[in-house]
This record gives structure tokens, C-alpha cells and sequence, in this order.
């Protein structure tokens, strides 16, 4: 959101007063101001003050993204409550993200509002492609919210929000290289002038990787290794017509090729299996006032993602998929005393054209319209937000969707939290109209949670933890007697997920611990990769002008797909390290998987190794 509400406002001009000025000069008081005060929008569609969040939100800023010192979003994310990534191959590789058990298709991915919704067969969402060089921060909501934002909340909604144009002018790059072959360089500029705000950023991502595929795991498999490409830009462009109307354009491109394994008795060792995945999206909008209390905003974004794949040997042939989504959408809010109303509509425009060898198997477009509205309100004690939404797909029957949650502070610190909460998911146009697995027939999964919660938050420590019961009905998997995609099953998740961040001194500490039991109801068993406890600790601490960290990951056994054997648990420990060499020079480091340890997110495919990185950054403020 760009104009922010009343109450936001004034506790932000109450922070900037001269006396709080000078306490936070003192050891950590700035980072606490920060941390109590940090605003966020996807848990509600309006601007929120954190703690202010009634579904289980955690956010990770730019700060927080340079600390980590990683590249893609996937391995930042797993350090996050209920998130676990698997890859069937090496960086790049097709991939399949978990939130509260919940797989990809059920997962909403947003990247500056816009969803990466694929409309294909796979199920999959891009995560691995989206490199950290242009995003400015992350904001993760758990839990059902298809109320809020629609089909495909059901495990929650995970935001991108790219890099921004604001603040002091500012240049930068960066340089780094590292084990198996591994360079990454980016460099932008961002900052304001007047009316105008620009950021503007560039990256590549080169590596030679490993042989992802376990030799004595899967048959004829090529044991070459197997490489990874990303180039990427982004571009945020806005101009203040006035105080109370502003226009921009924002653009982002996320480009990866990649090499990949197939095994079995089709596939022959010299084969060589290529690959591209390309997503770009483009947005314009307008946000303004059209009252004292009444605030709003149009976008109309344009994106499109494209997969190819190309085997190259005893068999060749190639595959293309593309999906393409354009979006309109006018959202509304009024800020009254104690109370945000909020109103909007969408309009979608959903596409997918599938060719193999350049043979069109599938190219289909359907609409999808909502209409929404919600209420949030924060009187003494007492919170309360309640938003109601409904869906129609063309093609496909209509869907309500409600979000009601109560919080009541017990005190300043301790607030306790109650939800119940409905969600749906379409079937993706692949699923439906696959000339080889498509079924036409299928209906929408559907999904409800109920939570109970607490939360502590004081000075820069929040500490969330969260119960949730979540039944899925009419799953959509692909049925082996059928061979094409039904609904043919219901899981049920239930478990405690908790998540701490704060300092303590001049340490950085975020901690997550998830317990969970999903479960497919239709067989009693685990559901596949799913393991049912995850944890994280990752600390930073500062010794003047070097900085050292470590993360410490834990995932424990689950089972693969049918008919493989089942994953062990893993530990995996990364260390960072970072020297300012002067005010616009900082020298870093970091051993990815510093135990070394050998383990699988899926049967027959190996991760990296121990990993040894080295880098260079240069900011300087015009």
C-alpha cells in the first residue's frame, strides 16, 4: 500500500520525535524501534503493524536477506516455520515447496502482488528461479486465506515484494565466487528525486553444479553435472503527481537454464536433458485519495512464465509450456477511528499453451472473477478481523471463502489468538483439459482451519505459537489406475508451529520449530516428503566490524513417493562471516553445508556438498 493509514502514520510520527531520536542511539534500541513497529500488508490487505497480525505472519527484510548471505528464496525460506523445499535434481531442477504441508499447487505465490499460478500439469511453483539480488523484503502468512487473496491459499500465501525506489540515492554491487564453478554478481541503484523514485537492479547467477542423480540409485542416468544459469532484472519506477496521487511501473525478469536427470529404462547415460524457465512480469497502477479517509488503488499487471525442455539423444524431442495471466485489479480502504474497512475487486485472465515438438497439445484461456471485502478492528484489548470473499472461474462452480480471527491482549506484551478460516483451490487449466491426463470433471479442492494461538512481543523479540487443524477435501492428484488427474483423496495436517526473531545484545537470533502429522485420510499414511518436524536457528553477532553467523536446519524422516524408499533425517549447518573493510566496502564469506553431510529432499538425487564461498560488496550513498 502507498498511503498509510491514520494510526500508522501518527505511531511513525511519534517515533521520529527528537527524544526517541536520541534513545535509539543506544546498543540495539534502534533495531528494537524497527522490529516493534515494522509494517506488513499481506495478512490482511491493509497495512499492519506486525504484532498487530492476527494469522501467523514472519517477515524477513532486506537486513535480514544480506545477513543470510544466500541467493535463491527457497534456501532463505527454509529457515522459516512450515516451510520445506524438495528438488528432484540439481539448482533449478523441478521443485515442490511445502507450507503446513501443503504442496506447491496449494501454496499462493505473489510476487508484487501478481501470482505465479502455473496453468500447466506439473503442480510446481518457480520458487528456485527467483534470486535474492531484487527483492526487497518477504512477507509469509500460514494458514488458510483464500478470504484474502484467493484460489490457492490453502498451506498460506508466500509475497515477493522486489526491490523499490526510494530513500537517499544509493549505488551498489556485488561480486562473489565459490565451489563447483559458482560466480554471482549484481549491481543497481535506488533511491528518490523530487517526485520521482526509481530502483533499478541486474544479476547473474552462474554454476557447474553436480551430478544431482544417485548412480547407484536410478538407472541410466547421465552422471555429467549438472549445471545452472540465472539471469534477472527488476525495475521500480514511480512518480508523485501530488500528495495524493501517485503512478509507477514495475517490471521483474527471473531467467533459468538448467541441466537435469531422467532415469529409467527409456533413458540412456549419454542423453543429455536441457532446460529454461522464464518468468516476466510487468505492472502499472495508480494509488491515491479520494477522500479524507478513503484510499485506493489500480493495477493492471501482465505476466507470463515459460518452461522448455529439451532431450538431446537416443530419443529426442522437446516440450513447451506458457503460462500467461493478465490482471486487473481496484482495491479500497477507509480508515475510520478503531477500524480499516477494505473492498475490492479482481479480474483475471488465465492462459496455457502446451506443445510437444512443436505440436500444439493444449492452449486454453478462461476468466476468473472475485469480489472481496474485510474489517479490521483494534478496540482496547480486543482485535478482530474478518474478511469474505467470492470467487467465479469460468468453467468451474463459485466459491466463498470466509477468514474470521479474535486476538485479546492480556497485556502489553501478551496477546492470545483464535481463528477459523475457509479456503479453495482451482484446478489448473492443465489439470482439466491435458489432452493426455486432463479430467474436465474435476472439482475444486476445498479446505478449513481452525487456530489457537499466543503471542509475546516486546521491545525487538516476537515470539508466535500457533496450533492449527487443517482439513483439505477433494485433493487433486494424479491417478495411476486412470492415468489422469482426480480428486481422490483428503489429508488432514494438525500441529504446533512456532517462530521467534529478536536480539539479544548484539546477536541476531530467529528460531523456528514446526511438529505436524499430515496425513492422507483416504490411506492412514504420511503424506509424501512431508516430514513431520522441522527446525531452524540461525544467529548473527556483531564484534564491532566483523560479523560472524551460523544456521543450524533439521528435518526429520519422511516417507518418498510410492514404491521408494523412505528419507532420512538431515542436519544441515551453513556459516557466514562479514569484515567492513571501509563505509562503502564490505569483504564476506560463507560454507554452505559446513558438515558436509550427504542427503536427499527426493529419492535418487543428491544436494550440494560442503560449499565454500567468497564475495565483495560496494555501497556508496550519492
Amino acid at each position: 500500500m502507498t498511503y498509510r493509514s491514520p494510526r500508522v502514520r501518527r505511531l511513525a510520527l511519534a517515533l521520529s520525535t527528537p527524544a526517541l531520536s536520541l534513545l535509539s542511539l543506544a546498543s540495539g534500541a534502534a533495531l528494537a524501534q524497527t522490529k516493534a513497529t515494522e509494517v506488513v500488508v499481506t495478512a490482511s490487505r491493509t497495512e499492519q503493524i506486525l504484532t498487530d497480525a492476527l494469522p501467523h505472519t514472519t517477515v524477513l527484510g532486506r537486513d535480514a536477506i544480506e545477513q543470510s548471505q544466500v541467493s535463491d528464496l527457497p534456501t532463505l525460506l527454509s529457515r522459516e516455520a512450515g516451510f520445506q523445499f524438495t528438488q528432484t535434481g540439481g539448482r533449478g531442477g523441478q521443485a515442490t515447496a511445502f507450507l503446513r504441508g501443503a504442496a506447491s499447487l496449494q501454496v499462493l505465490v505473489l510476487v508484487d502482488g501478481v501470482p505465479l499460478t502455473k496453468q500447466d500439469t506439473t503442480g510446481a511453483v518457480s520458487l528456485e528461479h527467483i534470486m535474492l539480488d531484487q527483492v526487497e523484503r518477504i512477507e509469509i502468512v500460514r494458514g488458510n486465506v483464500s478470504a484474502i487473496h484467493g484460489s490457492g491459499a490453502v498451506g498460506g500465501v508466500i509475497q515477493v515484494f522486489t526491490r523499490r525506489g526510494q530513500g537517499q540515492p544509493m549505488v551498489y554491487a556485488n561480486a562473489e565466487r565459490g565451489g563447483q564453478g559458482t560466480q554471482r554478481w549484481s549491481a543497481g541503484t535506488h533511491g528518490s528525486a523530487g517526485p520521482l523514485a526509481y530502483a533499478v537492479s541486474v544479476g547473474r547467477f552462474r554454476t557447474e553444479g553436480i551430478n544431482a542423480a544417485n548412480l547407484s540409485q536410478t538407472t541410466n542416468a547421465n552422471p555429467d553435472a549438472d549445471g545452472y544459469r540465472n539471469n534477472n532484472h527488476a525495475l521500480d519506477l514511480s512518480y508523485t503527481l501530488s500528495p495524493e496521487h501517485k503512478f509507477g511501473v514495475r517490471s521483474t525478469h527471473f531467467k533459468g537454464q538448467f541441466d537435469y536427470d531422467v532415469s529409467g529404462s527409456f533413458a540412456e547415460p549419454t542423453d543429455v536433458h536441457l532446460a529454461r524457465t522464464q518468468l516476466d512480469s510487468h505492472t502499472l497502477y495508480w494509488s491515491g485519495r479520494l477522500g479524507p479517509l478513503w484510499s485506493s488503488r489500480l493495477n493492471y499487471s501482465v505476466s507470463q512464465e515459460r518452461n522448455d525442455t529439451a532431450t538431446i539423444g537416443g530419443y529426442s524431442f522437446t516440450t513447451q509450456a506458457l503460462t500467461r495471466t493478465r490482471m486487473l485489479s481496484w482495491t479500497h480502504q477507509w480508515d475510520l477511528p478503531s477500524m480499516v474497512l477494505t473492498a475490492g475487486l479482481d479480474h483475471q485472465t488465465q492462459g496455457i499453451d502446451m506443445a510437444t515438438d512443436g505440436v500444439s497439445g493444449l492452449s486454453r484461456e478462461r476468466d476468473a472473477h472475485a469480489l472481496y471485502g474485510g474489517v479490521v478492528v483494534k478496540r482496547a484489548a480486543h482485535n478482530l478481523q474478518f474478511n469474505l470473499r467470492h470467487d467465479a472461474v469460468e468453467g468451474q462452480s463459485a466459491k466463498d471463502s470466509v477468514y474470521l480471527g479474535y486476538g485479546y491482549d492480556l497485556s502489553p506484551q501478551w496477546k492470545l489468538i483464535a481463528s477459523h478460516a475457509t479456503a479453495f483451490n482451482m484446478p489448473p487449466l492443465g489439470y482439466l483439459f491435458d489432452p493426455y491426463s486432463g479430467n474436465p470433471n474435476l472439482r475444486p479442492e476445498t479446505a478449513n482451519t481452525q487456530e489457537l494461538g499466543v503471542q509475546w512481543a516486546h521491545g525487538s523479540h516476537r515470539l508466535r505459537s500457533t496450533w492449527f487443524s487443517t482439513l483439505t477435501q477433494d485433493l487433486l492428484l494424479y491417478d495411476m489406475e486412470r492415468f489422469q488427474f482426480s480428486n481422490i483423496s483428503r489429508a488432514k495436517n494438525q500441529g504446533l508451529e512456532t517462530s521467534y526473531s529478536g536480539r539479544l545484545g548484539r546477536t541476531d537470533v530467529r528460531a523456528s520449530l514446526s511438529l505436524q502429522d499430515p496425513v492422507n485420510q483416504s490411506t492412514g499414511q504420511q503424506l509424501v516428503r512431508r516430514a513431520k518436524t522441522l527446525a531452524s536457528v540461525s544467529v548473527s553477532q556483531s564484534l564491532g566490524l566483523l560479523s560472524l553467523g551460523g544456521s543450524v536446519r533439521y528435518t526429520s524422516a519422511r516417507p518418498d513417493i510410492e514404491s521408494q524408499p523412505g528419507l532420512p533425517s538431515n542436519t544441515l549447518l551453513d556459516l557466514t562471516a562479514r569484515y567492513s573493510l571501509s563505509r562503502e566496502w564490505t569483504l564476506y564469506g560463507r560454507v554452505e553445508n559446513a558438515t558436509d553431510s550427504r542427503y536427499q529432499t527426493a529419492y535418487g538425487y543428491n544436494q550440494l556438498p560442503r560449499t565454500t564461498t567468497l564475495g565483495l560488496t560496494w555501497k556508496m550513498k550519492r
